[in-house]
C-alpha cells in the first residue's frame, strides 16, 4: 500500500486532498498573443499604438517564486491607459523600461489581457523615411514587448494608412487593401515587424508567393533586381524539405545598407543589393534574408550563444545557393571570405567555440565566429558525410524543429540520425 506522504508528494491526490490541502502553486505569466492597431504619423517620425497582450498563468517549479509584476523592456515608449481585463493599473518607469505591479489574483489568473496606448518615436527599431517606415531589430523599439527577444509569440497587426499606401507585415494579409496582418504561429518576439507607406509593387508573374515593395523604387527597378528570387525559394524549399513558412513573402527595398530578416518579409537596402543590376551574382543579400526564414525565423536558436544556428546555417546555405546557381568558383569565393573573417577573430586572439557562452567584445568578432566560423563548420559537416547523408540529416533538422527553439545537440541529433553514427568529436572540435 502506497504511503499517504507519497501521494502528497505526487500531487495531491484527490481522495486526501481534503485532508492536507495542497499549498497555492507559484505562477508565471507568460506572454504569447500580441494584438496591434498602429498609425505611423510619417511627419512627425512617431508611431502611435494600441496593444492587447494575452497573458497565461503557467506553473512554476515548486523553489520559485511567482513574479507580481509584469515588466515591459521598452524604455522609449510612451505608454498611458493601461488596464487588466478591463480595471486600471499604474504602471512606473524603470531604467530598462516599464514595471506594472500586480495583487496576487492578477498575477495567478489563468488568462488575462493587458491593454494600452503608446506612442514610439523614430529609433534604431523604427526607421522613417520619405513617406514610409520600417521596423527593424530591436522589436522592443517600437512595440511593447512582455518579454525577451527569444520568446515566441502570435501576433496580429491593424495599420491605419492613408487611402492607397502599402503594407506588409508578419503573417498573412486578412483583407483585401492588405493593411490588416495576422500570424497564427507563435515567432521569436526579433522577427516580428511591419513596413507601411508611399511603396511601388512588383509581384513575380512565375511564382505568386513573392512580392516586392519599393521606397522610391518602380516596379521596372523593382523586377530588375528580385526577378531571380524565384530560384532562390525553389533552391530552399528542395534543400529544407520544409515550404516556404509564409504563404507570401515580401523584399522591400529601401534606401541605404539595410539587410534585415523578419517573420515574412525583409528590408534590404540599395547598397547592398543594387550590384546585382550589373553583375546578376551579387545576389548574396537576397539569398541571406530568404534562408532565414527557415533558419532563423521558423528554426530559432534557444539563446543567443547559440546564434550560429541562426547565421552559420545561413551563411553556408547562401554559398549553396551560389554553387547550384553560379557554379563551384562562387561558392569557394563564398567560404573564402568566411575563412578571412574567421582569420580576423584568430589574429584577435579571441577564436571562440561555435557555443561560446560569454560576451565578444565587438559585432565583428562575433560575427567572425558566429557567422563564419559556423558556415565553415557546416561545410565541415557537408566533406564529413557526404552529399546525400549531410542533405538529408539537414532537411530532418529543419522539419523537425519546425516552430521550436533549438540548441546545437539538435543539429547534432539530426545529422547523426542521418548519417547512423557519432559526430561527437566533430562537434566538440567546432562547438562545444
Amino acid at each position: 500500500m502506497t504511503k499517504p506522504t507519497t501521494l502528497l508528494v505526487r500531487g495531491c491526490i484527490a481522495a486526501i486532498a481534503f485532508l492536507v490541502p495542497c499549498a497555492a502553486r507559484a505562477q508565471a505569466l507568460v506572454a504569447d498573443h500580441y494584438e496591434l492597431r498602429l498609425r505611423p504619423d510619417f511627419a512627425a517620425q512617431r508611431l502611435a499604438g494600441h496593444a492587447r497582450i494575452r497573458f497565461k498563468a503557467y506553473p512554476l517549479a515548486a523553489s520559485a517564486s511567482a513574479s507580481r509584476a509584469i515588466d515591459l523592456p521598452a524604455p522609449n515608449l510612451e505608454i498611458a491607459n493601461l488596464r487588466l481585463d478591463g480595471r486600471e493599473l499604474a504602471v512606473a518607469k524603470t531604467p530598462t523600461g516599464w514595471r506594472i505591479a500586480l495583487t496576487e489574483t492578477q498575477a495567478n489568473t489563468a488568462e488575462s489581457w493587458l491593454d494600452l496606448d503608446y506612442e514610439a518615436p523614430a529609433a534604431e527599431g523604427l526607421v522613417f523615411g520619405d513617406r514610409y517606415v520600417h521596423t527593424a531589430f530591436h522589436t522592443c523599439q517600437w512595440m511593447p514587448c512582455a518579454s525577451g527577444d527569444l520568446a515566441r509569440a502570435s501576433v496580429a497587426i491593424d495599420l491605419v494608412l492613408p487611402q492607397g499606401d502599402r503594407a506588409v507585415a508578419s503573417g498573412e494579409a486578412i483583407d483585401t487593401r492588405g493593411h490588416r496582418w495576422a500570424q497564427s504561429m507563435p515567432y521569436p518576439l526579433y522577427t516580428l515587424g511591419f513596413a507601411a507607406g508611399r511603396l511601388d509593387e512588383w509581384r513575380d508573374p512565375a511564382e505568386p508567393r513573392l512580392r516586392a515593395l519599393g521606397a522610391a523604387t518602380d516596379a521596372d527597378g523593382l523586377r530588375a533586381r528580385f526577378k531571380g528570387s524565384a530560384g532562390v525559394l525553389a533552391f530552399f524549399e528542395g534543400k529544407a524539405g520544409v515550404a516556404l513558412p509564409p504563404r507570401t513573402y515580401t523584399q522591400l527595398l529601401v534606401p541605404g545598407d539595410a539587410a534585415q530578416e523578419m517573420s515574412s518579409f525583409a528590408v534590404i537596402g540599395h547598397e547592398m543589393l543594387d550590384p546585382i543590376v550589373e553583375t546578376p551574382d551579387e545576389d548574396w543579400v537576397i539569398a541571406h534574408e530568404m534562408a532565414h526564414q527557415w533558419w532563423g525565423n521558423l528554426v530559432t536558436c534557444a539563446s543567443w550563444s547559440e546564434f550560429w544556428l541562426n547565421e552559420g546555417i545561413t551563411v553556408f546555405m547562401t554559398a549553396a545557393w551560389k554553387q547550384a546557381r553560379w557554379g563551384e568558383a562562387a561558392y569557394q569565393r563564398e567560404l573564402d571570405f568566411a575563412r578571412q573573417r574567421w582569420q580576423r577573430a584568430k589574429d584577435a586572439g579571441f577564436d571562440k567555440p561555435l557555443a561560446w557562452p560569454g560576451e565578444y567584445p565587438s559585432l565583428r568578432l562575433r560575427r567572425a565566429v558566429q557567422y563564419s566560423k559556423g558556415a565553415l563548420f557546416i561545410e565541415a559537416l557537408r566533406n564529413e558525410l557526404g552529399e546525400p547523408m549531410f542533405w538529408a540529416g539537414l532537411a530532418r533538422y529543419t522539419r523537425d524543429n519546425a516552430g521550436r527553439a533549438v540548441r546545437s545537440f539538435d543539429l547534432q541529433a539530426a545529422l547523426e540520425a542521418s548519417a547512423g553514427r557519432s559526430l561527437q568529436p566533430l562537434f566538440d572540435r567546432w562547438v562545444y
